[in-house]
């Protein structure tokens, strides 16, 4: 049983798609106590497209949030590790967004660790600023639900 510790808050990272693909990392143990059995719980994610863009009508990009290194490119959102993904073709007006939470309070455990964010821009012509904003609080995890997500996390590596 998770008994938060905190209301909810927001964390927020900006981020430019490239055509290269850019990485940023937030550090969940800032905010976490792993010895006291603390864990991040993710409760929704949005990515838009900040108004520093030159051209936001015209932007397409693709962004993911993983537990996993994402410096060499986007990993299957099938994985475990695939906390969120995102494509958005303004041009267009394609737009699809997969949050993957977990049991049925609709929350996502993570007993800290980093999450990697990934932004990559595709046939536009310039750059994308974007900002990733996350909702979340801090938990108490009880033992038993503890070990559950530390041995569910390390088996699906």
């Amino acid at each position: 049983m998770a008994s938060a510790k905190t209301r909810d808050f927001e964390v927020f990272e900006p981020i430019t798609a490239t055509n290269t693909g850019a990485v940023k990392t937030i550090d969940l143990n800032t905010f976490v106590n792993v010895a006291e059995m603390e864990a991040f719980g993710v409760e929704s994610i949005s990515v838009g497209i900040d108004p520093s863009t030159a051209a936001p009508e015209a932007s397409l990009f693709v962004a993911q949030v993983a537990l996993e290194d994402l410096s060499t490119g986007f990993i299957s959102h099938a994985s475990y590790d695939s906390i969120y993904l995102t494509f958005q073709d303004m041009l267009t007006s394609a737009f699809e967004e997969s949050l993957s939470l977990g049991d049925v309070k609709e929350i996502r455990y993570i007993p800290g660790g980093q999450l990697q964010i990934r932004a990559d821009r595709l046939t536009s012509v310039a750059n994308v600023d974007l900002y990733l904003r996350i909702t979340g609080k801090i938990a108490k995890l009880s033992a038993s639900d503890y070990m559950s997500l530390a041995l569910t996390n390390s088996l699906s590596n």
